[in-house]
């Protein structure tokens, strides 16, 4: 399991996109697909604004020292979450591997509620707020598999999670936190295309001791 070096932080930045009518339009257009081995239903294209990674750099206070391009990375796919229909999603509480990386999210759809934003969790039984490796015994043997099954089976069981933090949903607003904490979308909106809750994923390795945060 990989340590945990991140410094735990939630920032949110409105007006992101310059025209985010653009990027929500992108968004429209593009081709969405549920690959197998994750859920979310999500676009085949990473979409990259020139100067994005300049501009994540500059909000975040941090280096990136790693940016991809292939979609199955999902660093700049488009989403799609509904609460009705076919493709209802109940959204699922969960880290995203890397554990050290940052997640950004940033909403698309105008007017939606604000209790469609972004939930940080923690689970009730374990008093867990990230999948941190427990400190095992000389001798004794760590099974990941093991230690991680409570949460991915209390995944969308939202009574054995405490919120404790939510960032309501405004258009084109930009949220970030580390990925390995645990999150969700408090809620998804709609059963189809302009209806749905549309929204990009950015996913970005970067250089932690160079956080300008870390010390405030």
């Amino acid at each position: 399991m990989e340590k945990i070096k991140y410094t735990r932080f939630l920032l949110v930045k409105d007006n992101f996109y310059k025209s985010p009518e653009k990027v929500y339009q992108t968004a429209l257009e593009s081709d969405f697909y549920a690959p197998e081995h994750a859920t979310g239903y999500r676009s085949k294209k990473v979409y990259h604004e020139i100067g994005i990674k300049e501009k994540l750099e500059t909000i975040l206070g941090i280096h990136i020292n790693r940016w991809d391009t292939d979609p199955l990375e999902e660093n700049g796919v488009f989403y799609q979450g509904f609460s009705e229909g076919k493709r209802k999603e109940i959204p699922g509480v969960h880290a995203d591997e890397p554990y050290n990386d940052i997640t950004v999210v940033v909403y698309l759809t105008p007017g939606l509620p604000y209790n469609c934003g972004t939930s940080l969790w923690q689970h009730k039984k374990s008093g867990l707020m990230e999948p941190m490796k427990p400190k095992v015994k000389k001798g004794e043997t760590f099974n990941e598999d093991e230690f991680l099954y409570p949460f991915e089976r209390d995944s969308k069981i939202r009574n054995r999670w405490e919120e404790i933090d939510r960032v309501g949903y405004r258009f084109n607003r930009m949220v970030a936190y580390p990925s390995g904490v645990f999150h969700s979308a408090t809620n998804h909106y709609g059963h189809a295309g302009k209806n749905g809750r549309i929204y990009q994923t950015f996913r970005i390795g970067v250089d932690w001791d160079s956080f300008k945060l870390r010390n405030v």
